[in-house]
């Protein structure tokens, strides 16, 4: 069961959203120079797992990555995907959500998504 307490506290259970923000209250919005609206959306649908890109395919009932034949999320192309790996090791090498969305500045995340040519989908 997930509980959702007064901001600054836990998330309990397991979700999507507890993995990338563990404290609710907490300030994930890293803006940088030529941060403008729609790189912020992008951004703030990759933090919450709920993207164009992977829910269509939920609804196509292809949910599959054309890579690896994985579940195909946000987590799984950011992090997990194999077929994924070198392109992913020119932006960044981080190995779970919560440290690229505070570790990796978001210029680096959306070149990655352009290079894998699904920026646009996000």
């Amino acid at each position: 069961m997930l509980t959702f307490t007064p901001f600054g506290k836990k998330i309990e259970g397991a979700n999507k959203l507890n993995e990338v923000l563990p404290n609710l209250g907490e300030d994930l919005h890293r803006r940088g120079e030529g941060a403008g609206r729609k790189r912020e959306t992008a951004m703030c649908r990759l933090r919450v797992g709920h993207t164009w890109l992977t829910q269509s395919y939920l609804s196509k009932n292809e949910p599959f990555c054309y890579a690896c034949d994985s579940l195909y999320t946000v987590r799984h192309i950011l992090i997990e995907c194999p077929g994924f790996q070198d392109t992913r090791r020119k932006y960044f090498s981080v190995t779970d959500m919560y440290r690229l969305f505070r570790e990796v500045d978001p210029s680096r995340i959306v070149g990655y998504l352009k290079d894998l040519g699904v920026n646009g989908n996000i």
